[in-house]
């Protein structure tokens, strides 16, 4: 069977098990012109594992793993038996460092996919809660079953290199909206991951986005990969990537709106059990429905049998009458409302506790010292952008940043220095009472900056009097863009897809006055529409698709520009879900070298594997330098530019993931985003 075959049949059968399996089974999916809208997916854990067998056929098998696990259960049964019988009552609780990798877009911490730490706190605190069965919170239970697993977490207080950690790493990758499965494991995880030996590292995503040959057909709210290596013979290579270990999470589902309501959620599954689930799986449990029907095993005895998985709060559900005892959709490892979930099992627990004893990148994490207190310096500020407070359709910002004190010494003072695109430092500096672990907003006066694409940089050059000693958290930097057009007209294209009666659009001035609109329209059609603006206006384009899946590139390919009377391209896009905003501001004084400039320079290609190359249009000539970065900001290549030779930039040797990259020619210059394979 070939592999595209393969694949084929996989997301054949994700599609339909999701069909039965979305949040709310009995929703009435709509069934439109051939789409069937599916919505909210719980989990794609299997899924996921059968990509990683697709891509490492010497993966663990099913039959495999539980060959391998089954005698190693045994032994901890005998041993749990034994010391019962001896009247051991010392409780050996594993405790595992979490390190969560946020993964935002730009947005202010707080705001929409950037939670705050409070939010990811909650999160942790409902893991204790559940895994440790602990009285008086939503985790406990009294089913005779349900037991403390003797797992606990801890949020990491110790990075790779030793030094202090809050565990909570924050990455600006750009204006994904959505990710799918493929690029976070290729893109996100590799280039975010802390070493899976020693941490869980999970990843908190605006969304998660399940498609079918290019099909947006769903949300997955989360997912993990399964324990593996064996250690069987012949199976000891190729068996799956170290670095796509971890749970990632949907940020709507991540944290607990009872311990933390101020966060960002979507009922029923905001008490933090989503998260609960796929940590069961990372530490190998299965669906309490083995992924099958009444015949399909989850290696759990006193999980009785179930057909398929359950949603709401169905209790007193028995799906599988000819076997005994009710579905337990109280499970953490059902399908159910977050609120109805409280119950792990003794053979689950007994399950958890042979993966954490024997699995590769598990067995290691109890002796991880990611728990302990890292080193701290004497005089360590480490700073974080909290938001940049980019005046609408306008040129000035007035960016809010947070200083923290991870060092031993009392920070008194701090000198912050600050720019956009590197140019003319600006000195900010700070005075106060800052202890150990506290921190402090701080809100540096506005500055200008120019239409186009740009960066904002801020760096702690000194704490105290004296230089920083830790510059590994000391300098942030974070992408913005300034959108203006010099014009009196603008043009709005519309080309549809192939539904194109779901397509409408609404233009809006500053006080929220509709300006134009259009659509429905015919399907595969282009439509122009030029419209006279106003100077010194800022006006939103917003674009809605009743269907919620945009109108590129699952229907046909529909973009919308709008453009400038001289055909320079404002805004475009196609690829969004519900609706996408854009606003844009019209000055009439504004020179057109930065738009000229900007639009005269492009790359390919993109995606790149080897060879990234830029192009910049006769008019501009040849820019003086170019600058590559991480999606951390971390420069990776300065190069100056002396002839079109040097237009060329060899990322044969970058990670995969996604880079900017900043060109330059004398006052201006323009970022551009782009992916290495």
């Amino acid at each position: 069977m070939n592999k595209n075959f393969t694949s084929t049949l996989f997301f054949l059968s994700f599609v339909l098990f999701s069909h039965f399996s979305v949040i709310g089974q009995n929703n009435g999916n709509a069934i439109q012109f051939g789409k069937s809208k599916l919505e909210k997916i719980k989990c794609a854990t299997t899924e996921n594992e059968q990509k990683l067998r697709e891509l490492y056929p010497n993966r663990n098998s099913d039959t495999q793993f539980e060959n391998w696990l089954a005698p190693k259960i045994e032994a901890i049964k005998a041993n749990r038996l034994a010391s019962r019988q001896n009247d051991n009552s010392i409780l050996n609780v594993i405790t595992i460092p979490v390190v969560v990798h946020v993964i935002h877009n730009g947005d202010g911490l707080g705001v929409n996919e950037n939670i705050t730490d409070a939010q990811i706190l909650s999160q942790i605190a409902v893991l204790n809660q559940d895994f440790g069965r602990i009285a008086g919170t939503p985790g406990f239970n009294t089913n005779p079953v349900g037991v403390d697993t003797e797992i606990q977490f801890c949020m990491a207080q110790r990075d790779p290199n030793g030094l202090f950690t809050t565990g909570i790493n924050r990455y600006n990758l750009g204006s994904e909206a959505s990710w799918e499965m493929d690029e976070i494991n290729e893109e996100i995880k590799p280039q975010t991951q802390w070493n899976p030996n020693e941490y869980l590292n999970i990843w908190v995503v605006n969304k998660v986005a399940l498609k079918f040959f290019g099909f947006e057909i769903g949300e997955i709210l989360g997912y993990a990969q399964f324990p593996s290596g064996s250690g069987l013979e012949g199976l000891e290579e190729g068996t799956g990537p170290a670095n796509t270990d971890g749970v990632v999470i949907g940020h709507r589902y991540f944290g607990s709106s009872d311990i933390y309501p101020a966060g960002t959620y979507f009922a029923p599954n905001d008490k933090g059990r989503t998260t609960t689930h796929e940590v069961g799986h990372y530490l190998g449990l299965r669906h309490i429905w083995g992924d099958g029907n009444c015949d399909a095993d989850d290696y759990c005895e006193d999980t009785p049998r179930a057909s398929a998985a359950n949603s709401g709060c169905s209790v007193g559900m028995d799906s599988c009458p000819s076997f005994p005892g009710l579905d337990m959709v109280e499970n953490y490892m059902d399908y159910s409302d977050d609120a109805c979930m409280n119950v792990f099992t003794q053979d689950q627990k007994d399950r958890m506790t042979a993966v954490l004893t024997n699995a590769q990148r598990r067995a290691t994490l109890g002796a991880s010292l990611g728990c302990q207190p890292g080193q701290t310096y004497d005089n360590d500020g480490s700073l974080d952008i909290l938001d940049l407070n980019l005046a609408e359709c306008g040129t000035t910002l007035s960016p809010s940043l947070r200083l923290t004190n991870i060092g031993n010494n009392t920070i008194s003072s701090a000198e912050i220095t600050y720019n956009t695109d590197g140019n003319n430092d600006l000195t900010f500096n700070w005075n106060g009472t800052l202890t150990n672990g506290q921190n402090a907003i701080i809100n540096l006066p506005s500055l200008t900056t120019n239409a186009g694409n740009n960066t904002f940089n801020a760096s702690v050059t000194s704490v105290n009097g004296v230089n920083d000693d830790n510059e590994l958290n000391s300098t942030k930097s974070q992408n913005f863009d300034v959108v203006l057009a010099n014009t009196e007209q603008i043009t709005i294209t519309i080309l549809t897809d192939d539904y194109g009666d779901e397509t409408t659009w609404v233009l809006l001035d500053s006080n929220n006055n509709e300006i134009a609109s259009g659509g429905p329209y015919e399907d595969n059609t282009e439509y122009n529409e030029t419209i006279a603006v106003l100077d010194n206006e800022c006006y939103t384009f917003t674009i809605f698709d009743e269907f919620e899946d945009g109108i590129c590139c699952e229907y046909g390919i529909g973009i919308y520009e709008i453009k400038t009377f001289e055909n320079e391209i404002i805004v475009s896009g196609g690829e969004f879900g519900a609706s996408e905003s854009r606003t844009f501001g019209i000055d009439q004084n504004l020179s057109t070298n930065e738009n000229s400039f900007s639009n005269g320079i492009k790359i390919y290609p993109n995606p790149v594997s080897s060879q990234l190359n830029i192009t910049i249009s006769d008019e501009i000539g040849l820019p003086n330098q170019f600058t590559v970065y991480n999606s951390l900001g971390q420069i990776i290549e300065n190069k100056k530019v002396n002839s079109n030779s040097d237009l060329t930039v060899n990322t044969a040797t970058y990670s995969s993931g996604v880079y900017f990259i900043k060109i330059i020619k004398e006052d201006q210059s323009t970022v551009i985003r782009f992916i290495k394979n």
